[in-house]
């Protein structure tokens, strides 16, 4: 080889930039990595954290990552109903059963409680916040798959007492009850509230913590709560 040729090639690889370096939080465990990645939310998960690279997109796709599910309305970062209950369900899919705790605050209908209750029996913690009335009734039919649920939140959100009655009979570890209907209380009658109470102390006697705001609960209500939960550590019986 001549000089020139020689030189040549020294001249082309000097310019071949060297192997870059994977940064060093790649190389995290994936349990740390995992809880790093969880406090995105799922939100930011799916829309741009699992993009990143591929350890990531491996992290955010194994179900353990998808124990706990809490998805709002964020004014940040706006959606609307339809693409919120699209992004929960991709949620519930990646959990493969292992889902633990949903919140859901601001959409959702019997349909989307439906898709959770075939996918995720082992539930033990739902919340629901003003839902828009969407899940009167269902609550009764979703119950039935969620036989390890211990805590239940009702916020502004509209139930029958058929739904918290299938709650008692159907989920028997059920340890923590709120139940709140907020403004949904103007469109019920006004013995709305003592059939609830009658219904939580007949199907619910394993409850620790109940927090029950009313608007018309009597003695009658009481006393059934009382008398039909006797492990009650901390009620809360505020009226509007």
């Amino acid at each position: 080889m001549s000089n020139e040729e020689e030189n040549l090639k020294a001249s082309s690889s000097s310019q071949i930039a060297p192997p870059l370096s994977l940064p060093s939080w790649v190389e995290l465990p994936p349990d740390i990595m995992a809880n790093i990645l969880e406090r995105l939310g799922v939100i930011e998960i799916l829309e741009s954290a699992q993009r990143v690279c591929s350890t990531w997109w491996n992290v955010c796709h194994n179900p353990t990552m998808w124990r706990v599910v809490d998805l709002k309305s964020d004014p940040d970062n706006i959606k609307t109903p339809q693409v919120l209950e699209e992004i929960c369900r991709v949620a519930v899919d990646r959990s493969q059963g292992q889902l633990l705790k949903l919140c859901i605050e601001n959409f959702g209908n019997t349909d989307l409680l439906n898709y959770v209750a075939e996918r995720c029996s082992q539930l033990k913690h739902l919340r629901l916040v003003r839902c828009n009335g969407n899940f009167a009734g269902g609550l009764a039919v979703a119950a039935k798959n969620f036989p390890l649920l211990e805590e239940l939140d009702i916020n502004s959100t509209s139930i029958t007492k058929d739904d918290i009655e299938m709650v008692g009979l159907s989920c028997p570890l059920l340890k923590s009850l709120i139940l709140d209907a907020g403004p949904f209380h103007m469109v019920e009658s006004p013995s709305q509230d003592n059939d609830r109470a009658l219904v939580i102390g007949k199907s619910m006697p394993e409850l620790r913590h109940l927090t029950f705001r009313a608007h018309n609960l009597t003695y009658e209500g009481l006393q059934a709560i009382f008398e039909g939960c006797p492990h009650l550590e901390s009620p809360d019986l505020g009226f509007y």
